[in-house]
């Protein structure tokens, strides 16, 4: 990080200007304020639609004068180029130019609560708009590259196909709403035809794959329901691609003009919000691209982990912390210290190299009135604005170690699929069902102290599976051929594989469904296979009896299966878990050095959306028991978050966080050694630290939700 900014300092501040707010007559003050408050690092929205008015007139003196401003300030600046805005003229001169729905409706263009100049709804296959889309680009990236308040470009702010409307990614969520579905325009209709011709390279590949007889690729037909699955992926699949050609292209053009005076950032959305099946959504996509990479953080440490894995070792930073969102009169809860604590150290935890509050003033246009503000709406300073400069205080203050630290490496990756999401969505009517089972298998980990990676098919191969002890495949009806044969020998060297029902049971490359599944000879891995499936009653759940001996617990586990109840049939595997009619719900298999579970229900999904906690202990107690994966831990299990930060002259970071509601006082074990005393970074507390072995114990009082950041050197 230190080298992309050349300067050793943690970007630390607030997004301040989307046009027309705020007011010119309150720069001054406010950026002199920011500055005064510690902040070092400002962020200004350069919008095509505000600052191009007309197709020969840019109009950028807004911005040149808050640039000015920054620079006399001493802060510096971040621009974000916003593309979603289109100008009106663009709509003139290009009539076409709109998105249009599968129910036939033209879009835009149109407002959204955060996007309240308009200009929403233009096509990205449109060839007309984007030669314009890049013009202005590089007219932004020609004017600012050489002003000295410039630190980072955002040329990738955000890229998803609603561009910023909310409302078209609901029927990702909602099937019954997929006349909502983009786009088919024209010209989508000819480059997904294009797009198809070079994926397949002849007809009859296509025609395996979608069981079709097309003759040409002119007569296939754009997918109109969710009836069959590989032509809906292929679709979707496509905008990904359109996506990712777009937001490549950015980076080009940006990149030949600035000529690496200044880091490139791409700012991602997170999966939990943007569904791929509509927003074309894809983090490991778009991480091909840029210097550092952001994104948009919201309280959930899963979105931290998405971005550190698909930035694949560049630096990543908080781009957007939405810590206040709201709408008019849906007001959010006041914030107080711990709330930013837990933002940014969780953030730091995970890696993360700066932090950007989303925004200084509330909003004052639109329905976010008047929410998301570090001060007041005149203003004046808020106890969370003092709140936030506190925290900055700590973090420029260990700045050098910080920005050479590194968290623990993950040992556990759980596989992000986007053409599974697609499958799921199209399967059930809600992406959320594959969602949610990913977020609900890092949930039940990371509660207890385990470091977890995401892990995408674009990258897997046996170099990037040997760094790992454990692979979990959440909701996994669809995976890769290439990747189930290299599964085989990664459990034979000593993996443990753990899978939920119908596993790879979709033949993606033929387009049908396996015969036998697990799919694809997988029954050789886990030594059993799929029996007779009873569905389970949508508002139920199944219990799965697991015996005592299988974690070492004192009692019988019951664990909650959603869906489906999937009757295994052993084939060598042992029987670790069973339905209530005494048939094999849960089987666990040993194969050369490792191991592979079977699951014949979906346990991650109920555990995350209901908070059935016996599911999240049963999944990291499968972790603790057949994986040799050395973890933190403290008597309050499942209560209190440990991270541990660490650079190469021996300097240590620990953070603590309290998980729960309510005040804690236990002991915490360290694996290894840590250093003797450390000195708490908010207060005057010291910690004492007990050696037991190679293994470091303490004592910790936390009041719920607490934090607390303690430093210290290794003898």
């Amino acid at each position: 990080m230190r080298n992309i900014l050349k300067e050793s300092y943690i970007p630390f501040g607030s997004q301040y200007y989307r046009a027309p707010s705020p007011s010119r007559n309150e720069w001054e003050n406010d950026l002199k304020n920011m500055a005064d408050n510690g902040f070092n690092t400002v962020k200004f929205w350069v919008q095509w639609r505000w600052n191009q008015p007309s197709e020969d007139r840019f109009c950028f003196d807004d911005i040149d004068e808050l640039m000015d401003l920054a620079g006399r300030f001493g802060l510096k600046a971040m621009l974000n180029t916003i593309f979603d805005v289109a100008p009106a003229w663009i709509y003139h001169k290009f009539p076409d130019a709109s998105m249009v729905t599968l129910s036939g409706r033209k879009i835009g263009p149109q407002t959204q609560p955060h996007r309240q100049i308009g200009g929403l709804g233009y096509c990205f296959n449109h060839d007309g708009v984007m030669q314009h889309f890049f013009q202005f680009l590089a007219e932004t990236v020609k004017r600012y590259t050489n002003h000295p308040a410039l630190a980072i470009w955002n040329v990738g702010s955000e890229p998803e196909l609603t561009s910023s409307m909310a409302e078209m990614r609901e029927y990702a969520d909602d099937a019954s709403k997929m006349g909502d579905m983009l786009c088919y325009c024209d010209n989508c209709r000819v480059k997904f035809r294009n797009w198809l011709e070079l994926k397949y390279q002849t007809i009859e590949r296509l025609n395996i794959s979608w069981n079709r007889n097309y003759t040409s690729f002119e007569e296939i037909e754009l997918p109109l329901t969710r009836n069959t699955f590989n032509d809906i992926i292929d679709w979707r699949m496509f905008f990904v691609a359109t996506l990712g050609e777009n937001v490549r292209k950015r980076f080009e053009v940006a990149k030949a003009i600035d000529q690496g005076r200044h880091p490139l950032m791409c700012h991602h959305v997170f999966i939990q919000g943007f569904p791929v099946t509509s927003t074309a959504s894809d983090p490991w996509n778009v991480g091909r691209f840029g210097d550092l990479h952001g994104f948009t953080q919201m309280d959930d440490p899963a979105m931290i982990d998405v971005l550190r894995s698909c930035a694949k070792g560049k630096p990543v930073i908080s781009a957007e912390m939405l810590m206040l969102n709201g709408y008019t009169l849906d007001l959010p809860r006041s914030i107080d210290i711990n709330d930013v604590k837990r933002f940014i150290f969780s953030g730091i935890a995970g890696n993360l190299k700066g932090f950007i509050f989303w925004q200084y003033r509330p909003e004052i246009l639109g329905r976010e009135a008047p929410t998301w503000g570090l001060t007041t709406l005149d203003g004046e300073k808020t106890s969370w604005l003092q709140d936030f400069a506190r925290v900055g205080q700590v973090l420029q203050k260990n700045a050098d170690f910080l920005l050479e630290a590194q968290p623990q490496s993950a040992e556990i990756a759980i596989s992000y699929n986007p053409e599974n999401q697609i499958f799921i969505w199209a399967a059930t009517g809600n992406e959320k069902n594959a969602t949610n089972s990913l977020l609900g298998a890092h949930k039940a980990l990371y509660e207890h102290n385990y470091n977890i990676d995401f892990v995408h098919p674009i990258e897997i191969d046996e170099k990037l599976l040997s760094h790992y002890k454990v692979l979990i495949f959440p909701f996994s009806y669809l995976i890769d051929q290439r990747i189930c044969h290299l599964l085989e020998d990664w459990v034979k060297k000593g993996g443990l594989l753990i899978g939920e029902s119908y596993f790879a049971a979709w033949n993606r490359e033929n387009g049908h469904h396996e015969k036998i599944v697990p799919g694809y000879g997988l029954p050789k891995i886990f030594k059993a296979r799929q029996g007779v499936v009873d569905p389970v009653n949508t508002n139920d759940l199944v219990d799965i009896l697991v015996d005592s001996d299988v974690l070492d617990n004192e009692e019988e586990i019951v664990v909650k299966g959603a869906i489906v109840q999937e009757r295994l049939i052993s084939e060598g595997a042992k029987v670790i878990g069973y339905f209530p009619d005494g048939s094999p719900a849960i089987t666990l298999a040993e194969l050369g050095l490792g191991k592979a579970v079977l699951i014949g229900s979906y346990i991650a999904l109920p555990f995350y959306n209901k908070g059935i906690q016996a599911n999240g202990d049963f999944l990291a107690g499968l972790i603790k028991k057949y994986a040799n994966i050395s973890t933190n831990y403290c008597d309050s299990l499942g209560q209190i978050r440990v991270d541990l930060l660490k650079n190469e002259s021996g300097q240590m970071m620990l953070i603590l966080r309290n998980l729960s509601e309510t005040a804690i006082n236990t002991e915490i074990h360290i694996c290894g050694l840590i250093p003797k005393l450390l000195a708490e970074q908010f207060s005057a507390e010291t910690l004492n630290v007990v050696y037991q072995d190679n293994d470091s114990s303490f004592n910790i009082t936390l009041n719920p939700k607490e934090v607390k950041v303690y430093f210290g050197e290794i003898f």
